[in-house]
């Protein structure tokens, strides 16, 4: 797509066997499977950083992935990307989940953050 970003599928974890997942409950009195949305491959163009285009795609999705009944959102992040870095945890309230070893192709180490919605 021409501005950079990849839409995701919603994914089910209900047989996920974080604690958290585990039990088809969505917090909400039914017994419908908790949500949780994905973010993946979200990029601006170096010439138009700072201008606050990936905050804008960011809070698009989730806006519509917290509208569509997702309880959490999860996305992985290279660590050395220290501005990606500010713009999901400081700005958007993302928190750090697990640090993986080698995840990239380029044997780079990402973080897995996830925004809980209460």
């Amino acid at each position: 797509e021409s501005d950079g970003t990849k839409e995701q599928p919603l994914q089910n974890n209900s047989n996920n066997a974080d604690a958290d997942n585990n039990d088809n409950n969505n917090n909400d009195g039914s017994n419908k499977p908790a949500l949780s949305g994905y973010m993946a491959m979200l990029a601006v163009d170096t010439t138009r950083r700072g201008m606050g285009i990936g905050t804008a795609l960011a809070t698009r999705a989730i806006r519509k992935m917290r509208d569509m009944g997702c309880s959490s959102i999860t996305l992985e992040t290279e660590v050395s990307n220290s501005a990606a870095i500010r713009l999901y945890e400081d700005r958007l309230g993302f928190v750090r989940e697990e640090l993986l070893v080698r995840y990239y192709l380029n044997w780079g180490d990402a973080y897995r953050l996830r925004l809980w919605f209460d």
